[in-house]
């Protein structure tokens, strides 16, 4: 998300929580007509007028053609990806709680202003971490409690947890 790295300096807290609802509402309402999106990610998010809306609809799939014969495909951008895909790469389905683990990341890229663990180089090594030792983000200095209890529940490692 370009626009974030461009104004992340001046951005105070109202925008930031204005920019988590602008996404949270686009995946509510894809989530409301049964659509996941499969490949959420910051790159995946466009600016109009000073909204935020979700894009890119290459991998979103119905849920319902999703749970008939459709694996996950691992194709996207490795920390937004749920820990459980990489383990069962070959029958793990995505769902709705993919999405929601991806929106927690996308919510703390909100409050650092950068991508997740944008300091590895070594993609094999993030997913093992990510995957069997629950590597996530670690919270940014002034962050809101509230906000940072949220991005956590969403991006908790069991999807019966999440939101």
């Amino acid at each position: 998300m370009d626009y974030l790295k461009e104004k992340f300096a001046s951005l105070n807290w109202n925008n930031k929580i204005k920019m988590a609802l602008d996404i949270t509402s686009g995946l509510e309402f894809l989530h409301s007509k049964e659509i996941i999106h499969r490949d959420l990610h910051s790159k995946n998010i466009l600016v109009n007028n000073g909204k935020l809306l979700i894009a890119d609809f290459g991998l979103s799939k119905k849920l319902v053609d999703a749970n008939t014969g459709s694996v996950a495909n691992i194709m996207g951008i490795i920390g937004y990806i749920e820990p459980l895909c990489f383990s069962n790469k070959k029958y793990y389905k995505k769902d709705k709680k993919s999405d929601i683990y991806s929106l927690g990341v996308l919510l703390w890229e909100i409050s650092s202003g950068q991508p997740p663990f944008s300091n590895y180089l070594e993609d094999k090594m993030l997913t093992y971490r990510i995957r069997f030792e629950n590597l996530r983000e670690e919270p940014i200095e002034n962050t809101p409690q509230e906000y940072r209890q949220l991005y956590e529940k969403c991006w908790n490692g069991e999807p019966k947890s999440r939101p």
